[in-house]
């Protein structure tokens, strides 16, 4: 379906600083727990746990190094371009695991963004072939806005 790029609102520059934040703090809480965890491994722990934990603390000295110097936010907030488009419901699932279940619409015809994780209320009343208008940042695809219907089906504690 067809693109339009268009100037950011006053909301969508204040919606990507506060979901930017709220990213960057989860990271740098992740980068701060797991750098404690490295630091006290002790010589009895055994190699393939530390193995785990170098890796996954090298993924967010990676991440948070992003977040400092290279950040696409950035030129979100310098450009101040977003992207308008309909993409077409093509499947509906679900994960679950230990902490619940997540629900998720899958899109065609944009690669940018493929799913969107929803609540269980919309879930429900989205049907297959139904038409979703998107509003995301051009650079690092920030959800500015999500509508079925005229209706704002957002979910608020999807950060990305």
């Amino acid at each position: 379906m067809e693109k339009f790029e268009l100037r950011f609102t006053r909301d969508d520059l204040a919606k990507i600083k506060s979901k930017r934040n709220k990213s960057n703090i989860a990271f740098f809480i992740a980068f701060i727990l797991l750098g404690v965890i490295v630091y006290f491994m002790e010589s009895t722990t055994p190699i393939f746990l530390k193995i785990i934990a170098y890796f996954f603390f090298t993924i967010t000295v990676y991440i948070v190094f992003n977040i400092i110097f290279g950040d696409n936010s950035k030129k979100d907030l310098k450009n101040q371009i977003k992207i308008a488009t309909k993409v077409k419901v093509a499947q509906k699932r679900t994960e679950s695991d230990s902490g619940g279940t997540t629900y998720i619409i899958e899109f065609e015809g944009n690669e940018d963004i493929k799913e969107y994780y929803v609540k269980y209320k919309v879930y429900e009343k989205i049907k297959i072939g139904d038409i979703i208008e998107l509003e995301y940042s051009k650079n690092s695809l920030w959800i500015l806005k999500v509508l079925w219907n005229n209706i704002d089906i957002e979910n608020k504690n999807y950060v990305k």
